[in-house]
């Protein structure tokens, strides 16, 4: 069952009317999704985090994910759907990536990375030609498959936000909790082992083929003080073992989120929040047109007061964070 976060159909339309007014107006005032919480607090009334928190709050710990249906619904059509992830982020939508980041902000701190999309803060999520297959969030005819976000990283975001723009398709974002799942405890043990690596994704610079990565070895499954948490992304990993028990028990793991996984549906005006601790999140493969029509999500990533102290050896592949800052976003 999907956990929706409405507050109530009166206070979900008046956040969004009130989301829609601000974020405009501080478009029209030069800010921009990298520069509205340094240059332009001062212009954010302290209302808007009273409304957003009626209707906006962090996914249950034992689902993982929620949807904020219909909260970016004033600000209506965005244009066509960008061809490729560069030629988003204009002014068209501005106003709505300032949105996205304020809500963000609601919740924890926003960020992005240095060798992602050129640093934005807000990301598009839109399928582009050249990447059908790939395993990367512009893929198409593949379907995507399961993964923590940026799961290779000590610092990856603890909460995922996916705004959905356009979704013609009813193209379902497909989820599965760790806190669902159903495994023995020794398939726990033997992934609670440091005997794998996660490489960065095909949209990041750099190539991982070779070397030695085990500085960077990690555990599959890990348990915090309320219950299992995950860290998982099959496509990009790399055993550091032949040890036949490790890659059973991670066949195991791979065969329970498929049986306990659900579609989440979302349309345009909705936010879908994971917490990328708990869910892993992936997409059955389409068709795209690539004409203006296509499926398209904004994505922002959040990072909240949960450290992560057994990983912070790990260097990260050298992956820097970038932080809002009074000039715009810098590596941090």
């Amino acid at each position: 069952m999907v956990e929706t976060n409405s507050g109530g159909d009166g206070a979900t339309h008046d956040a969004a009317r009130l989301l829609h007014e601000i974020a405009s107006g501080l478009a029209r005032a030069g800010a921009t999704s990298d520069t509205v919480l340094t240059d332009h607090l001062e212009r954010v009334p302290a209302e808007l985090s009273a409304a957003l928190a009626d209707v906006v709050a962090l996914p249950d710990r034992t689902t993982g994910w929620s949807v904020a249906s219909g909260l970016l619904a004033e600000f209506g059509d965005p244009g066509p759907t960008p061809l490729h992830w560069k030629e988003g982020g204009d002014e068209a939508t501005r106003a709505v990536d300032i949105a996205l980041v304020l809500v963000g902000s609601s919740l924890g701190q926003v960020f992005g990375w240095a060798g992602q999309q050129a640093g934005r803060i807000v990301h598009d999520i839109v399928p582009s030609a050249g990447y059908e297959d790939m395993q990367v969030g512009a893929s198409s005819t593949t379907a995507l498959a399961w993964h923590t976000e940026d799961a290779f990283h000590p610092d990856r975001p603890d909460l995922l936000m996916l705004a959905c723009f356009r979704n013609h398709d009813r193209v379902g974002s497909l989820l599965s909790s760790i806190r669902r799942v159903v495994l023995d405890e020794r398939d726990l043990v033997v992934l609670s082992r440091p005997d794998l690596v996660i490489v960065p994704d095909d949209s990041y610079p750099g190539d991982w083929s070779g070397g030695d990565l085990s500085e960077n070895a990690m555990a599959t499954v890990w348990r915090a003080d309320d219950g299992l948490c995950l860290r998982y992304d099959p496509s990009y990993t790399r055993f550091l073992t032949d040890d036949a028990e490790l890659r059973a028990a991670y066949d195991r793991l791979g065969e329970a989120i498929d049986a306990s996984s659900e579609e989440v549906p979302i349309q345009a005006g909705d936010i879908l929040l994971v917490d990328n601790d708990i869910a892993v999140h992936g997409r059955a493969a389409y068709r795209a047109r690539f004409d203006g029509t296509d499926r398209w999500l904004k994505r922002v990533l959040v990072r909240l007061d949960r450290p992560r102290p057994a990983e912070q050896r790990s260097g990260g592949y050298d992956q820097a964070m970038v932080r809002p800052t009074f000039r715009g976003p810098v590596a941090g």
